[in-house]
């Protein structure tokens, strides 16, 4: 399924929803289907907005950084862009 936040496309892999369905054997805590970005965002989110982030799993078709804002909402952003990695360093400091 698809799901559209402020503009921008996440979905759930095929894998990630066949591997929901089957049981868990793994004590790793409960499941978490990965989220993928489709498209980034084309300008700088203003930075007082953004609360947190995440990176997408390693299993999407493109890299993507996820910023959340203030209001709950997702944002996909490229990781090579300089602002994004300016966000980064901050939110981790």
């Amino acid at each position: 399924p698809e799901r559209e936040a402020r503009g921008l496309s996440f979905f759930y892999s095929p894998l990630t929803l066949i591997s929901a369905l089957l049981p868990s054997f793994s004590s790793g805590g409960p499941y978490h289907p990965a989220e993928c970005c489709l498209t980034y965002v084309s300008r700088a989110v203003p930075r007082q907005r953004v609360s947190s982030y995440y990176e997408t799993s390693s299993q999407c078709a493109k890299p993507g950084i996820v910023f959340i804002t203030k209001k709950g909402r997702y944002i996909c952003a490229n990781p090579r862009g300089g602002w994004v990695r300016d966000y980064i360093k901050e939110l981790e400091e």
